[in-house]
């Protein structure tokens, strides 16, 4: 099958994270869970359902995962590092180099091994801010004894691809 002859699923997910069905939200834990799982990009960057041998393409508002938490962890003998918990319920260390702001101080960055963008929820934006410092010029979170410079946040609507002429 041509990648141009995928054929939609019917499924939006809006920009808090929220799956859709046919204008009805989908609120079956498992099935909600299997969705996740065969989530996946093609090569032209639409977001696709692939399962059982079968794609369809499906609408994404803004990013298909939502940052719903971060947190401080130490693992024990470890380096404090900060935690972003997805909207689907699985939790990966926050690549700060992967942040990036989008229209109206909208807050990214990527997920998933950096394959795919997620958005901060308002809520979450700000459990990041208790970590944020500035010196004057740049920006950087303060995790444990470290600090972590950001990029350029102030590149609205650029990802760090772009920002580093990749595209």
């Amino acid at each position: 099958m041509n990648e141009d002859d995928i054929p939609p699923c019917h499924i939006r997910i809006d920009k808090e994270g929220v799956w859709y069905y046919q204008g009805l939200p989908i609120i079956h834990q498992e099935i909600y869970r299997y969705l996740n799982q065969c989530l996946k990009k093609d090569s032209s960057g639409r977001y696709i359902l692939q399962m059982n041998g079968e794609r369809c393409y499906l609408e994404v508002e803004d990013a298909p995962y939502v940052i719903r938490e971060v947190t401080l962890k130490s693992p024990p003998g470890g380096t404090p590092a900060l935690f972003i918990k997805l909207n689907e319920g699985t939790e990966e260390e926050l690549r700060a180099e992967t942040l990036w702001m989008e229209q109206g101080n909208v807050l990214h960055c990527r997920v998933k091994d950096e394959d795919y963008d997620a958005r901060f929820l308002r809520s979450s934006y700000y459990q990041l801010t208790n970590f944020l410092h500035h010196d004057g010029e740049k920006y950087y979170l303060v995790v444990g004894e470290r600090k972590i410079y950001l990029p350029q946040l102030g590149g609205v609507g650029a990802t760090p691809d772009e920002e580093k002429g990749g595209g």
